[in-house]
C-alpha cells in the first residue's frame, strides 16, 4: 500500500474578493440552493440542529434561574405584562447574552455541517462537536459578537439588528479560516458593507420565515433553523471560500481490482478530512 495522498481545493470566494466585493451574492440563487440542500441533507442536519436548540433554551433557562429564583417569574411577566420590571428586564438580557456564548462550540459545530453541504458533503450528526476543539476562541468570539450586538441594540434595535447580520461570518472565519476574532469581525463587516443590499434582501426572507415558523406554533422551525445555517454556509462559501483537503490512497502494484464493480484504492477519498 503506498502512502496517502493529500491534496487541497478551493471552492468559492476569498476574502481579497470579499473585502473588494468582487463575489457573486444574488439573493434568489442563494436562498434556493439552501432550499435545496436543506432538503437533502434535513434528516441528517435537524437531529444536530435541535441538540443546539435545545441546549441553548437550556442555558436561557438556567441563567433566569440563577438571577431569578424561577423562569417562570420572567415569563408570567412578558405574557401578563405586569410586573415587568427592570430587573426581570436585564435578567432576561443577562439570560440571553450568556446564553449566546456559551453555546458557541455547538454553534460552530452545526455552522461546519452547514458549510460542508455547501460544498456538497455530507453530514451526520455526530458532527456537532467538531466545534470542540475550537472552544477557547469560539467563546471569546461569541463574546465579543454579543457584546458588540448588544451595545447597538441599545443604541437602537436597528442598529443591532444590522450588526448581527454585518458579523454574522464571523465565527466561521475564525474556525475555517483561522484569523483571530478582531480580524474575523472587521472581514466580517467589510464584506457585509461591500454586498449589503443582497444581504439585507436574504435576511429579511429569513426574518419573515421565523415569523411564519412561529406563528405556526414553532413547528416551522423544523425547516427554517437548518435552512438557515445552509444559507449562512453558502453566503460565506461564495464570500470567502471554502479550502477542502481531501485524502486519496494509491493502491499498490499488488493490489487486484474489485470484482464488484466497486471503488478501487485509489479512489476512495476521505470526504470528512475538511479543514474546518
Amino acid at each position: 500500500m503506498k502512502e496517502p495522498i493529500n491534496r487541497s481545493f478551493h471552492i468559492g470566494g476569498s476574502i481579497e474578493k470579499a473585502l473588494k466585493g468582487e463575489v457573486e451574492l444574488q439573493p434568489v440563487t442563494v436562498l434556493a440552493e439552501a432550499w435545496k440542500i436543506t432538503g437533502k441533507n434535513i434528516f441528517s442536519f435537524l437531529p444536530a440542529v435541535i441538540c443546539l436548540f435545545l441546549a441553548q433554551v437550556a442555558l436561557l433557562l438556567l441563567g433566569l434561574e440563577v438571577q431569578l429564583g424561577s423562569p417562570t417569574v420572567f415569563f408570567d411577566a412578558f405574557i401578563t405584562g405586569q410586573g415587568f420590571t427592570a430587573e426581570i428586564l436585564k435578567a432576561g438580557f443577562m439570560a440571553n447574552f450568556w446564553s449566546d456564548v456559551l453555546i458557541a462550540p455547538l454553534y460552530v459545530g452545526v455552522s461546519l455541517m452547514a458549510l460542508n453541504h455547501a460544498v456538497g458533503l455530507p453530514s451526520k450528526p455526530s458532527q456537532i462537536v467538531k466545534g470542540f476543539s475550537f472552544t477557547l476562541v469560539s467563546l471569546i468570539t461569541m463574546l465579543l459578537l454579543s457584546s458588540i450586538q448588544g451595545l447597538g441594540s441599545s443604541v437602537f434595535p436597528l442598529i443591532g439588528l444590522f450588526l448581527t447580520m454585518a458579523l454574522s461570518m464571523a465565527i466561521l472565519l475564525v474556525c475555517e479560516k483561522k484569523v483571530s476574532p478582531i480580524k474575523a469581525i472587521q472581514y466580517s463587516f467589510m464584506a457585509t458593507i461591500r454586498k449589503v443590499l443582497p444581504m439585507t434582501a436574504i435576511y429579511i426572507v429569513i426574518m419573515l420565515m421565523f415569523f411564519i415558523s412561529i406563528a405556526t406554533a414553532g413547528i416551522g422551525l423544523i425547516w427554517t433553523l437548518p435552512f438557515f445555517f445552509n444559507v449562512k454556509g453558502i453566503i460565506y462559501r461564495n464570500m470567502f471560500g471554502v479550502t477542502l483537503q481531501v485524502t486519496s490512497v494509491a493502491k499498490s502494484d499488488d493490489e487486484q481490482p474489485p470484482q464488484d464493480g466497486g471503488e478501487t484504492p485509489v479512489d476512495k477519498i476521505d470526504k470528512d478530512v475538511f479543514n474546518a
